[in-house]
């Protein structure tokens, strides 16, 4: 006969605290394309991100600082903001919809490049079901290669500003631009 195991404080603030870790750890989904050597994408741009959130400058900064951590990791080429913004009017693109294959070809070859980063921002902002768990960021970033057209990298990520200390002892949570980052940073590292 199995006698019970029992836990002392100790165990039960341990076994509490790693709940809470799995509860508390930034999420993503993600979907890379089986076929793609992303060996051969060099030269990129980044399309202007799309905005869910109630927020109406989400997608502006999110954008920013996306770039500016594509531009850190020093892998690629990217072009201009400038340049990828006045060859989606030189084309007539409308950029607040999901371009098609065939619209991503011909922006593609007007910037001669390999590939378009894109970005969803879904939620931005405090939280609006814990308010005390403060910011959180769900976002959808994703490159299309510009050959065909085709998704070849999709993550979704979703980022809150609280921490398992937070919620135990109390304390600030984390700064929007900081959980903008850390989201950033979470779905990137699905890609490099």
């Amino acid at each position: 006969m199995e006698r019970p195991v029992k836990l002392g404080s100790a165990g039960i603030l341990l076994l509490v605290t790693a709940q809470l870790l799995m509860g508390c750890a930034a999420q993503n989904m993600t979907f890379v394309h089986p076929g793609v050597d992303f060996g051969h994408i060099r030269r990129c741009a980044i399309l202007p991100f799309m905005n869910q959130s109630s927020d109406d400058l989400a997608d502006e900064r999110m954008r920013s600082i996306f770039l500016t951590e594509i531009l850190d990791d020093g892998t690629l080429e990217i072009v201009g903001t400038g340049e990828t913004l006045a060859a989606i009017r030189s084309l007539q693109l409308m950029t607040d919809v999901t371009l098609t294959p065939e619209e991503i070809q011909r922006l593609g070859s007007a910037l001669s490049v390999d590939a378009f980063f894109f970005g969803v921002i879904e939620e931005y902002g405090l939280s609006r079901t814990d308010r005390a768990s403060g910011y959180e960021v769900t976002a959808v970033f994703g490159m299309t290669e510009t050959q065909t057209g085709t998704v070849v990298w999709r993550t979704q990520v979703h980022v809150n500003g609280s921490s398992m200390w937070t919620k135990l002892f109390g304390g600030g949570t984390l700064s929007l631009f900081d959980v903008s980052r850390k989201a950033v940073r979470k779905g990137l590292e699905t890609l490099f």
